[in-house]
């Protein structure tokens, strides 16, 4: 699923928005120029008009291409006050412009914006005054700065951005701005009247209706009352208009259960009980007429209009909660699948699969006096500090019990029964005391393994627990993280959507603002900023792995950042068998596990015929399986020694088991019974070992991981033993490696392995199974085309001319 649940803020929208949406920029601009028509021919007071300047200078920053439809609209508007104020308007424009130019820029836009209406008001009006106002112009000017910097901070917060204008959500505070607005552009219309018509009383009682049958009596009384004031005070008379409207909308919202009739009614109530109470109001034939107007405006309107303003300004929290709790039971069940799987491929495992048969003997055990000897009389002669003839008799015949030389403890047998008087006694005891050991080292052993698995069963608990207590991070609750991280630090984006969020393989677009001037800012942004607060946020590096240009709907750069898989791996594998057949003990893997981490394995069956091949194919499919159910690769390790020690067969296997970590430049290697593992950096060879026993050989193991870092152009070399000669000490043997190593580490790495096995072997026959891997790391690089033309003629010829 792309989304976890629904979100509050990407609800329906009605078909007007929609339309709008698509047809914006020709709509958009010319309600732009309407709005900046009636706002800079609004007057407060009866002697102020502080809305031209405001106007401008938001259109300017947010909304540059449909500047000059705005333009036009404002200094139409002023025309109609005079020549004289469409100069002081001209004026403040200019001021502003230059405002912007300077050192002043950064300071907020209120401010500036405030600052050239009272410094062109005040140099007007002391030229008009000859350099004396009068203190009441003063106290105007005044006014008109103050109220042209709250103007300029609603306008941001109504005409916003693109695309947040359209995309962002309507809440009480950009509510609140829009209707002071709109109220403000209701004075410009208040003489206005056709006949009996009045746009401003009509579109006043609508927006009371609508607000009651939104948000209820609190909703629609604010308004009544804040629009109610803002155009009494317009023209400094009818101040008891504002009880009018108040009283209207607290009983338009008191009615509103009883529905659209309900809400009008209340209204209605509201107008006859002031028609009786007071004869001055001018509650006319005009106020009647707008109030049957709105009213049936008010009942035609389509009610997914309605509604969309209501889940705007009132989300329904409820669906989101059913929403959020259908996607947490699908999450936890899959949780839950996982984890049976997981539990039932391990009973199969130790179980089902392999039957439990008598364990051989473990690996060196020590001799000692046992029962039989502490009571014989012959104790000092067998046992005694001087003598001590039963000691290594007895070792040798434990050693030959240990490797399953039946032949050599027969003869052991003999020995014993010819120098001790209870020989009888003395076997038994000695296979009773095998026994004991083997008991004890299969029983620690398999609480170590039982321990490890009990530890991958808690995390898998531990991840279904987190799951049902809302710890699991969606995809909304990290796109809601980087958005306010974005916030911190100063990005401007317009939206953040996570495409995959598997670790080390995530996929994540940013929208952010484009402007030719500044695409290396931009770049710079996305490089130098984004990218640093997405590796703080997820906690692996990212890269960018595609930019867009976009101008459609509106001007932006789509950037698309993945997982950063920083180094990249060739690897070369040789494998011959001992006697040139298809069958070998030797096995291998090469897999990917996720694209930033490869797993390789390298397994040595004892022998060199099919079972040998079978046994080692075996163990490398069952540490994938165990891989693939999420289980450590520690725990792996030593689930599978005990499986295989657990075989009635005498058979055991080595496994040299490595992963690559592609994204931070790691490797871990854990061995069992297998070679030494070579990492050539530049002239340096370093060597990675373990002492750890093939899987299934004693009943005691552990393994422990090795790691180390990677560097672009390191070169990883891996084996079995058939590569290496009988007869030669293994330090030669080991430094002939080294130098081979050294010497052909600059070839391809498709030759790195012919040249090694011919350096050991000249007539490429090994005397035992032998298999080569070579792994070579380097920086992950962009793979560039350039276009060439076909014909050079044609080239030369444009070159010349």
């Amino acid at each position: 699923m792309r989304k976890a649940f629904i979100q509050p803020n990407k609800l329906s929208v009605p078909k007007v928005a929609v339309n709008l949406r698509q047809q914006y920029p020709i709509i958009f601009a010319v309600a732009l120029c309407f709005a900046a028509f009636f706002l800079s021919k609004a007057v407060l007071f009866e002697a102020i008009v502080p809305f031209f300047l405001p106007m401008m200078a938001v259109i300017l920053i947010n909304h540059r291409d449909h500047f000059v439809w705005a333009l036009i609209g404002g200094v139409v508007g002023s025309v109609t006050l005079g020549i004289g104020e469409l100069a002081i308007h001209l004026i403040e424009l200019l001021l502003l412009s230059l405002f912007m130019k300077t050192f002043i820029r950064k300071w907020p836009m209120a401010i500036l914006v405030g600052a050239s209406v009272f410094l062109t008001q005040i140099g007007w009006q002391m030229i008009s005054y000859h350099g004396e106002p009068p203190m009441m112009i003063l106290l105007y000017v005044g006014y008109e700065s103050i109220l042209s910097i709250f103007m300029t901070l609603f306008i941001m917060q109504l005409f916003l951005p693109m695309p947040a204008l359209w995309t962002a959500s309507w809440s009480l505070e950009r509510m609140g701005a829009s209707l002071i607005i709109l109220a403000t552009m209701l004075t410009a219309t208040n003489n206005v009247v056709w006949n009996v018509l009045s746009p401003t009383y009509i579109a006043l009682q609508f927006i009371i209706l609508g607000s009651a049958y939104v948000g209820g009596v609190t909703l629609s009384t604010a308004i009544a009352v804040l629009m109610g004031t803002i155009i009494s005070l317009s023209h400094l008379s009818f101040s008891g208009m504002i009880a009018v409207y108040a009283l209207t909308g607290l009983c338009a919202g008191v009615c509103k259960k009883l529905g659209r009739f309900g809400i009008v009614l209340g209204s209605c109530i509201a107008t006859a009980f002031f028609v009786l109470y007071d004869a001055t109001l001018p509650i006319d034939q005009t106020y009647f007429i707008a109030l049957g107007v709105a009213t049936l405006l008010f009942l035609t309107m389509p009610k997914s209009w309605l509604l969309y303003w209501q889940r705007q300004l009132y989300p329904n929290q409820e669906e989101v909660l059913l929403e959020r709790q259908r996607w947490l039971t699908e999450k936890v069940t899959m949780k839950l699948t996982n984890f049976n799987d997981f539990v039932i491929f391990m009973k199969e495992l130790v179980n089902d699969r392999f039957g439990v048969s008598e364990q051989p003997p473990t690996d060196h055990i020590e001799a000692k006096p046992l029962s039989p000897c502490e009571s014989c009389y012959q104790f000092e002669r067998c046992w005694g500090a001087d003598k001590k003839e039963m000691e290594p008799l007895a070792q040798q015949w434990l050693m030959a019990e240990t490797v399953g030389h039946n032949a050599s403890k027969l003869q052991y047998d003999d020995k014993i029964r010819y120098k001790c008087v209870r020989s009888s006694l003395f076997l038994n005891a000695l296979a009773e005391f095998v026994s004991k050991q083997q008991l004890s080292g299969q029983f620690q052993h398999g609480k170590k393994m039982i321990a490890l698995q009990l530890k991958d069963m808690s995390s898998h608990i531990d991840s279904v627990m987190n799951d049902m207590t809302n710890d699991t991070v969606s995809f909304q609750q990290q796109e809601d993280q980087l958005t306010n991280r974005f916030k911190e630090i100063g990005i401007d984006f317009f939206q953040i959507d996570i495409l995959k969020n598997e670790p080390g393989n995530r996929k994540v677009v940013c929208c952010i603002p484009y402007k030719k001037a500044q695409w290396e800012t931009d770049q710079m942004v996305a490089e130098r900023l984004i990218l640093p607060a997405l590796q703080d946020v997820f906690n692996e590096p990212f890269e960018i792995h595609q930019t867009i240009k976009k101008t459609k709907p509106y001007a932006h750069l789509q950037i698309t950042f993945q997982s950063a898989i920083r180094y990249s791996m060739q690897y070369d594998v040789l494998s011959m068998s001992k006697n040139n057949t298809m069958y070998s003990g030797d096995s291998h893997a090469v897999f990917s596990l996720n694209p930033g981490l490869t797993a390789i394995m390298l397994s040595d069956g004892m022998g060199h015929n099919k079972r040998a091949h079978k046994e080692s194919r075996k163990l490398i499919r069952l540490m994938r399986e165990c891989l693939n159910h999420q289980m450590s690769p520690e725990t792996a390790m030593h689930t599978l020694h005990y499986v295989m020690s657990l075989k009635q067969e005498e058979m055991y296997a080595t496994m040299d088991f490595a992963l690559i970590d592609l994204q931070h430049g790691k490797l871990w290697s854990w061995k069992a019974g297998s070679m030494a593992t070579y990492l050539v950096r530049g002239r340096e060879v370093t060597r990675v070992e373990s002492a750890s026993e093939p899987f299934g050989l004693f009943t005691s193991f552990s393994v422990e991981a090795e790691q180390r870092s990677l560097k672009a152009g390191d070169i990883i070399f891996m084996c079995t033993d058939g590569l290496f000669f009988e007869d030669m000490p293994w330090e030669q043997q080991e430094k002939l490696l080294r130098n081979c190593l050294l010497q052909n580490r600059s070839l391809p790495i498709q030759e790195i392995c012919p040249q090694i096995l011919n350096s050991f072997r000249n007539d490429d026959r090994p005397i035992d199974d032998c298999t080569i891997v070579c792994v070579e790391i380097q920086h992950k690089k962009v793979d560039w085309s350039l276009f060439k033309p076909t014909l050079r003629e044609i080239s030369r010829e444009r070159m010349v001319k």
